[in-house]
């Protein structure tokens, strides 16, 4: 399931990138606010250097090794980082899994949706995968109801070892009509 870098997804407000180590101070924001915590996982990133080790050791070698990882996702208009979202490949689950992370005060605004929409129609168009996964902790409704809305049907519960709790298990058929998502 190799793919290269570039090109990246595209929507109409969201530009997408690979992230640098210039973009420490975003993710150490992104990676320690609360809902982060409490529904993706706390990665103890405190610094910015913490930060820089995370996108080198982390998410730079998720794209390396898989062709695909979270993106950096900023607004067209002013080059602003305010989330990340892609594929993240697990060794757990039989389908790459739809991340995504927006900070909170871009949060409410339909950012994450296009982002996840424009990761989707990338898959359709540049990858040959007949599905995609996506898993959320049990409390976070927003996230499971922005699943449902732009079509991951929900398949229950399944648990991860590698997290040792269990988590709503969503799957994208990606083959179906794109703009039945829309």
């Amino acid at each position: 399931m190799t793919v290269t870098a570039e090109p990246f997804p595209e929507s109409t407000r969201l530009t997408f990138r690979l992230p640098t180590p210039d973009d420490a101070v975003f993710y150490r924001t992104l990676m320690n606010e609360p809902d982060y915590h409490r529904f993706i996982a706390d990665r103890g990133i405190r610094s910015d250097e913490d930060a820089v080790g995370y996108i080198e050791g982390k998410t730079l070698v998720h794209f390396a090794d898989h062709g695909v990882g979270l993106w950096l996702v900023e607004l067209k208009e002013t080059g602003r980082p305010i989330g990340a979202c892609g594929l993240v490949v697990r060794d757990e689950l039989d389908h790459p899994d739809l991340g995504y992370a927006f900070l909170q005060d871009s949060r409410g605004k339909g950012y994450a949706a296009e982002a996840a929409r424009a990761v989707l129609a990338y898959v359709a168009q540049n990858m040959d995968l007949p599905r995609l996964c996506a898993i959320t902790h049990t409390e976070n409704v927003r996230s499971a109801s922005l699943l449902l809305k732009i079509g991951f049907v929900s398949k229950g519960q399944i648990y991860l070892a590698a997290y040792d709790d269990t988590s709503d298990y969503f799957i994208y058929d990606v083959k179906r009509d794109l703009s039945a998502a829309e």
